[in-house]
């Protein structure tokens, strides 16, 4: 694990981070010196100093376990993790298919369940902080 004196920039994990609410937390944090990896099925590459990706679905917990073990090995640590990634389908629930219905909690659901743990598990004796957007609460 990294020399955290010699970084000691705090590091964020947005989800959802290609577009949007997610973009703009993600965008925030960097613009208040803070290291973060973004996470999005769409999201472009990059490795830059403050700013790395992970492209995959959260619903995954493959996808989880990379962003964790990318923020740990590059930056050191996860000091907050933001649960953005969400999934709207523009009907009616009495109208989703069997299909939507899985689609939306696989992302908002799942990928909110294999990134905690995912964060947690890693991190036991740090102090983190999440945020869920798409359920307005945080802890």
């Amino acid at each position: 694990m990294p020399d955290m004196s010699k970084n000691p920039a705090k590091v964020a994990i947005v989800t959802g981070a290609s577009q949007g609410l997610g973009d703009g937390i993600a965008a925030g944090y960097r613009a208040r010196g803070w290291r973060v990896v973004g996470v999005s099925r769409s999201i472009e590459a990059a490795d830059e100093h403050d700013w790395v990706t992970v492209a995959g679905d959260v619903a995954n917990p493959d996808t989880a376990r990379r962003a964790v073990d990318l923020a740990c090995d590059r930056f050191g640590r996860v000091d907050t993790l933001v649960n953005n990634a969400g999934l709207f389908i523009g009907a009616a629930f009495t109208d989703y298919t069997l299909e939507q219905y899985a689609q939306m909690t696989r992302t908002n659901l799942d990928g909110f369940f294999w990134t905690c743990p995912a964060q947690m598990e890693r991190h036991l004796l740090s102090v983190a902080r999440f945020v869920r957007t798409a359920a307005g609460w945080c802890s």
